[in-house]
């Protein structure tokens, strides 16, 4: 669909069932050239960003804890040569990938929406021996998702609030992308949006510290999370980003 039709079938009352619907329904055949091309670009750079940040200071901490709190071997962790329970996974090579901050960038969230949803979804494809194609197919409706909910609430959102739209929005994008991968329909993908919105976070006030790569490796890991405790049964709210102290009017003054 394109962004034209999108803007005409979106409305502000129904954003995020509209958009987890977006999410659902589109298919990794109907991407253009040029979404194929960019997919493919934004997995490549997440690799070999997540491996030069494997060793950093932030990264063996967070790995660290990690491995030591153990569990079922489901997911690599990049440039470790260990594996960890998914979630867990998710956290660890999330942070890796921001760690040196060279990640890639895309300005209508804006933040580096790659390592906020790719940890997840490929932890989560190695756990269920998910085709290299399904990959694909939910990363781009979760960065998709992710770049839209991020317009919405710009610029207030990261410029005027404080809140590092990587950690905060990149965690709707995780959940779309997990959903996705999970089956989800489009009311129980829209729910856990809502799941992940109300734990999403991070402060840009934290520039400068281990945090800001922490947040990438949170955000990742908590719309896995969402989307894994919606396929159990999970309530929560699939109207989240719009509605009365939602997502969009507590986190921005420029919800439109």
């Amino acid at each position: 669909m394109s962004s034209a039709a999108i803007s005409s079938a979106v409305t502000a009352s129904n954003l995020t069932l509209d958009l987890a619907r977006e999410a659902a329904r589109s298919s990794y055949d109907g991407l253009s050239d040029e979404a194929h091309q960019l997919a493919r670009q934004c997995v490549l750079d997440y690799i070999g960003v997540a491996l030069a940040g494997a060793r950093d200071n932030v990264s063996n901490a967070v790995l660290a804890e990690m491995l030591e709190m153990g569990g079922a071997q489901e997911a690599t962790v990049f440039g470790r040569g260990v594996k960890l329970p998914a979630l867990s996974a998710a956290l660890v090579n999330g942070t890796f990938s921001h760690a040196l901050d060279f990640d890639d960038v895309n300005m209508s969230m804006p933040g580096h929406v790659t390592v906020a949803v790719l940890p997840g979804l490929l932890a989560l494809g190695e756990a269920r021996k998910a085709s290299g194609k399904a990959i694909i197919e939910a990363f781009v409706s979760g960065y998709e998702l992710a770049c839209r909910v991020g317009a919405s609430v710009a610029p207030g959102h990261y410029q005027a609030t404080g809140f590092h739209a990587t950690g905060t929005v990149g965690a709707l994008g995780s959940a779309a992308s997990a959903g996705r991968l999970l089956g989800l329909s489009a009311e129980d993908l829209a729910t856990a949006v809502g799941v992940a919105a109300t734990q999403s976070a991070g402060l840009k006030s934290l520039f400068g510290t281990d945090c800001k790569p922490f947040h990438a490796g949170k955000a990742a890991q908590n719309g896995l999370l969402a989307a894994r405790l919606v396929a159990r049964g999970f309530t929560g709210r699939a109207d989240a980003i719009e509605c009365y102290q939602g997502f969009a009017n507590t986190y921005s003054p420029d919800f439109d």
